[in-house]
């Protein structure tokens, strides 16, 4: 019997699934504010068997591992789909045109088969240009692609307009983050957030960090009325 492609995360509720197509800041990550203190990394070196999972994904390829996903899905009632838990979606420019076009084919049919069981989907990309090529594969399908902004300030991301998210942090750093240090980025996101709305920005902060609701009993991601998600850095 094959291992699931699926990987897991315990701030998503249970009746979800979520897709990982490679390492975090390695391989299909692109420039990244967050790239040398990525906490996902971190549990990737931690953990041998996830570890060894992701490199298998990236190295047999994104249409491979959808495919796989399609497979294994299953009939059961979805609340919640999560693309990249760990690293990114694929960069167009690893695939030829062919190859491009197989993998938006197969992409769609495992967004659509999870949304006729129920689930919205989260899919956040890290940069403008995989975000311009995601919404052209998804277009059609009612799914948010949301970009990561990775403006250092919070200025130019009121500027942007369309779906985006931005990491809130008094300092991006390498290792422990103290619950302290972690309280400050929440009130300062909650702050952020006031801000945002006042400038007529739809505005959430992330749940999942900021308290302890669970991804999926919170769907703001995925949400289309939602143009600006706030996380607060937390690892």
């Amino acid at each position: 019997m094959r291992k699931t492609v699926f990987t897991t995360a315990g701030k998503l509720v249970d009746d979800s699934i979520a897709l990982s197509f490679s390492e975090s800041a390695k391989q299909n990550c692109d420039d990244c504010r967050l790239w040398k203190a990525c906490y996902a990394s971190r549990l990737e070196r931690i953990y041998k068997d996830l570890r060894l999972k992701l490199r298998r994904h990236f190295r047999n390829g994104g249409t491979w591992v959808v495919n796989r996903a399609i497979a294994q899905m299953g009939d059961s009632p979805i609340r919640w789909a999560r693309m990249s838990v760990d690293g990114s979606l694929p960069n167009r420019w690893r695939f030829n045109a062919r190859e491009w076009s197989m993998f938006v084919k197969r992409l769609r049919v495992l967004v659509r088969a999870a949304m006729e069981r129920g689930a919205k989907w989260h899919v956040p990309v890290e940069s403008s240009g995989k975000a311009r090529s995601y919404r052209v594969a998804l277009e059609g399908l009612g799914v948010v692609v949301r970009r990561t902004s990775q403006s250092a300030r919070f200025g130019a991301v009121l500027r942007q307009d369309d779906h985006r998210a931005w990491v809130v942090a008094e300092r991006i750093h390498k290792g422990h983050v103290s619950s302290a240090e972690k309280k400050r980025n929440v009130c300062e996101a909650y702050r952020l957030a006031k801000v945002a709305r006042e400038a007529g920005v739809s505005t959430v902060v992330c749940g999942a960090i900021a308290g302890d609701t669970k991804c999926g009993q919170c769907t703001a991601c995925a949400e289309p009325l939602v143009e600006l998600i706030l996380y607060p850095f937390h690892p």
